[in-house]
């Protein structure tokens, strides 16, 4: 298993570190995630099947909910 880190995502969504973070703690709609000890990690086919789902619905990741 994979797992992606914030700065992995930052690049994937094409948002800064800053923007990833806030939005997690905003709880607007991110990739699943798990925290393992202080650090928040993406699982590979968690995120895959979130970015499927966001361009079948037509909703880009940057766009709030």
């Amino acid at each position: 298993m994979h797992l992606y880190t914030i700065n992995d995502i930052a690049k994937e969504l094409h948002m800064s570190v800053g923007t990833v973070r806030n939005r997690l703690s905003r709880g607007d709609p991110m990739p699943p995630s798990v925290k393992v000890g202080r650090r928040r990690l993406f699982p590979e086919d968690s995120f895959q099947n979130w970015m499927k789902l966001r361009l079948e619905s037509n909703d880009s990741p940057a766009v709030r909910e």
